[in-house]
């Protein structure tokens, strides 16, 4: 019956609970074949029936009908594919299945290894996260995304860097970070099987606090102490990658290092023109048309296109794209006549204190919060649950003041407390 259903087995059910998470994963045939290259069809079959949030061996022992004896070997197993991601919680694991993005593609490219056909699965993944609109559309609907950029702190005025937060500078994240850890960039790493290499530096993927403890304990990168980390930021800052973190306020798990040739996010901007798939810095490029010539350097820097050159001859200028401009600081060093600067916006930037909070905002704009809160699929009284909180969330006067600021503090303290 499940395989006449879903047409694709276990990996037809294990695709449609991962499209519920807030990300999502809508069916493509690179998709399916991402999913059989990784998963075993037990793991599949594990991963179809795990809840979408942090659960106790316990918990999905009785979802999946397996003993935690069973499952635990098992489930270490997922964890080192980078299928299944596990926390201690007072001195016992939580799982969590991992989503599309940011999880197992990333997870999947983060070493060489010689468990996986790395080269095979590079190829769909090319297809499915750079060539599949519908992947993209689902993955950056909506306002509240996972990455955000962070203007590189040396090309913005100093007085203007005492009026941002910790949270929207790179060194503070750094520095407050409890644990580091680096890998291979991702996307490069899948360009690289695709023979279409940029030159870009390739380990210099970072994680933070519990992620990297996560990363160094199943193997997909190494632990190194904040100096390092810190170098690894000037490094990148040098080669003009674009610092993209992790859309949080608190205990942010991830910064990379981006080029818009290979990062899947920069891609879905250039590709698709989805401006906001990317959070932008408190930042934006201006310019001084006094000084400015209209070479064309900032232009061609801009991993985004944002900046383009206008007029002819000697009144050619440099004129701004502002709804594509991540406000990274990119460009800047391209202008050798000090034309460019880093203009502070005039909105605040808003971000998800936690990620738990962020993950409730995407599912409420996605229209699936449902999903997170009646997430056991195979009862009916859950399916019943769901399609009433689509309805009453889907109505626009709730669905707004839950998406106030006003109304988030006592909501999701509510929410933790369930």
């Amino acid at each position: 019956m499940g395989h006449i259903r879903h047409g694709k087995g276990v990996y037809g059910r294990l695709q449609e609970r991962l499209d519920r998470f807030p990300i999502g994963a809508p069916p493509a045939e690179s998709l399916y074949e991402i999913l059989r290259l990784l998963y075993t069809p037990e793991e599949a079959e594990i991963g179809a029936r795990m809840p979408i949030r942090f659960t106790g061996i316990e918990g999905i022992a009785r979802r999946t009908g397996r003993s935690p004896a069973e499952l635990s070997p098992i489930l270490h197993r997922m964890a080192d594919k980078g299928l299944v991601m596990d926390f201690e919680r007072e001195g016992k694991y939580t799982y969590i299945l991992s989503p599309t993005v940011v999880g197992f593609f990333e997870f999947a490219f983060m070493r060489v290894r010689s468990d996986l056909p790395q080269k095979e699965i590079a190829r769909h993944m090319a297809a499915y996260a750079h060539g599949d609109p519908d992947f993209a559309r689902s993955v950056f609907a909506g306002k509240t995304q996972v990455g955000r950029a962070l203007v590189h702190e040396d090309q913005a005025d100093p007085a203007d860097l005492t009026r941002i937060l910790d949270h929207e500078r790179a060194t503070d994240i750094v520095r407050n970070a409890k644990a580091w850890a680096v890998s291979l960039c991702y996307c490069r790493h899948i360009q690289e099987h695709e023979g279409k290499t940029c030159g870009k530096p390739m380990e210099v993927c970072t994680t933070l606090n519990a992620a990297a403890d996560f990363v160094v304990r199943h193997g997909l990168g190494r632990r190194i102490s904040r100096e390092e980390t810190l170098d690894i930021f000037a490094r990148t800052r040098a080669e003009g990658l674009v610092h993209i973190g992790d859309n949080v306020e608190r205990r942010p798990a991830y910064v990379c290092h981006c080029c818009g040739c290979c990062c899947a996010m920069l891609s879905a901007i250039n590709r698709f023109k989805m401006f906001g798939a990317v959070v932008t810095s408190p930042f934006r490029a201006a310019f001084d048309p006094s000084k400015c010539n209209g070479c064309g350097s900032c232009a061609r820097r801009c991993p985004v296109s944002a900046i383009r050159i206008e007029g002819e001859g000697t009144g050619k200028t440099a004129a701004l794209n502002e709804e594509a401009c991540l406000g990274c600081g990119v460009c800047r060093p391209a202008c050798a006549r000090g034309a460019l600067s880093m203009s502070p916006r005039k909105e605040r930037i808003l971000v998800p204190e936690t990620s738990w909070q962020r993950a409730v905002v995407m599912a409420i704009e996605r229209g699936k919060f449902q999903n997170l809160l009646f997430d056991d699929f195979d009862r009916l009284d859950h399916s019943a649950l769901r399609a009433v909180t689509r309805i009453v969330i889907g109505l626009p006067p709730v669905k707004k003041a839950l998406l106030s600021r006003q109304v988030q503090s006592r909501f999701f303290r509510a929410l933790a407390g369930r």
